[in-house]
């Protein structure tokens, strides 16, 4: 508990996305990262490890342009981050609880839209 390695989604034609996760039950956890944070931020790895003691399934993530993902943070917007935090949902599987701080809460809301 609470070594998380890095592995990464890699998308045909977009930035490969670093992402962390543990196993665990259901609903999966999925944490979503304010403006220019990173998944190996305070809040992220506490949640993280809170995750792990209470045995639930969790994923983490950088959205393209920060932290350990591909491509640079100047070409990033709204649309595409949402895109790397559906990617990550989707890599998740079946239902999920999306947690996010600042930015990650807009990503989050919107992502819960579709």
């Amino acid at each position: 508990m609470g070594v998380h390695e890095t592995e990464y989604l890699l998308r045909e034609g977009k930035p490969r996305i670093a992402f962390r996760r543990s196993a665990g039950r259901g609903p999966a956890i999925v944490w979503c990262g304010g403006f220019r944070s990173d998944m190996a931020g305070e809040k992220a790895s506490a949640l993280h490890l809170w995750a792990e003691s209470e045995g639930r399934a969790f994923f983490r993530f950088d959205y393209a342009g920060h932290g350990e993902s591909a491509g640079a943070f100047t070409e990033g917007v709204i649309s595409s981050w949402l895109g790397d935090a559906l990617a990550v949902i989707d890599q998740a599987g079946g239902q999920t609880v999306l947690v996010g701080s600042s930015m990650g809460g807009w990503i989050a809301l919107l992502a819960a839209l579709r």
